[in-house]
């Protein structure tokens, strides 16, 4: 039987390259059922960037990073997560396939 699961997602900002940078993600909050596929959205202001990284928090725990993803790069994958990055639309999603239980966390996604 295929059970909701509820990812809860913020935005954190870490601002290394300017103080205008203004980072936001979407949705905040996503409920899917378990095996489904889901994408989360990071969007920044300033063009001038160096890596974007995507981190989870579980309740109670620190950051975790995820993936890193160099300006220089398009992608990076790490197991059922795929993080993209576009800088010419200043965009980058996260993408976990054949979502889990385990999976229910904070998700954030930090520029610098």
């Amino acid at each position: 039987m295929d059970k909701p699961l509820s990812l809860l997602i913020l935005w954190l900002q870490l601002d290394w390259v300017s103080s205008k940078q203004q980072v936001e993600q979407s949705p905040e909050a996503l409920s899917v059922r378990e095996g489904d596929s889901l994408a989360l959205n990071c969007s920044y202001t300033d063009s001038a960037i160096y890596s974007l990284q995507w981190f989870r928090q579980d309740p109670g725990k620190g950051l975790a990073s995820l993936l890193l993803i160099q300006s220089n790069q398009r992608e990076q994958i790490s197991g059922r997560m795929k993080a993209s990055l576009d800088e010419s639309s200043r965009h980058s999603a996260l993408h976990i396939a054949a979502s889990q239980p385990g999976d229910s966390a904070t998700y954030l996604c930090a520029v610098g």
